[in-house]
């Protein structure tokens, strides 16, 4: 099983690597075909040679662990656990960690104390400001796409109209300009 990782932060999980790497990079299979084609050239003897260009996460192989019952058993913990809501975040672990405690019957800690081994461990001390940053990035993508309109109109030949240009750079201040990523304002196109 192939598993790619942000920071220790799962990802994405896979049978094959290529689909891990595709699902972590946002592509679809012909995207995906079209940018591996683009890294690929021909050593001397006539073989391929993939180079990968850095990418922000990184893909391991898990052959000694059953991923997908870690992953139930984690499910289970979700579920019961209703302070963590619907965002969870599973780190991974190079090598085996004690991770969740394994309860008695009565649901109270065994003696000595039993853990579960694992590579995956259950982490939400980073989910708020995970789902801040993902807000934030939603909020540039929306700036980065009405620049992207206007684009046309910096680029042409004419002189901007000081009124674009205002709302130009009114869009660039957005992110410093709000304190909410959930209540932008966004500035009027003239």
């Amino acid at each position: 099983m192939y598993i790619s990782h942000k920071s220790n932060v799962l990802q994405h999980i896979h049978e094959t690597e290529w689909q891990c790497r595709r699902k972590s990079k946002g592509l679809d299979k012909s995207e995906y075909w079209t940018w591996l084609a683009s890294i690929t050239t021909q050593d001397d003897n006539g073989h391929d040679v993939i180079t990968y260009p850095s990418e922000d996460f990184t893909i391991v192989e898990c052959t000694d662990e059953d991923v997908n019952a870690r992953l139930n058993q984690l499910g289970d913990y979700i579920a019961s656990s209703p302070e963590t809501g619907t965002v969870y975040n599973i780190t991974w672990s190079d090598s085996k960690v004690n991770c969740e405690e394994v309860l008695d019957m009565d649901g109270k800690s065994q003696s000595p104390k039993v853990y579960v081994k694992s590579h995956f461990k259950g982490n939400d001390s980073d989910k708020n400001v995970r789902l801040l940053a993902d807000k934030w990035t939603a909020v540039r993508r929306d700036r980065d796409r009405k620049l992207a309109e206007t684009d046309y109109l910096a680029l042409s030949d004419s002189t901007l109209a000081s009124n674009m240009k205002t709302y130009r750079q009114a869009l660039r201040d957005v992110p410093e300009d709000n304190a909410d990523p959930d209540d932008i304002s966004w500035p009027t196109k003239p």
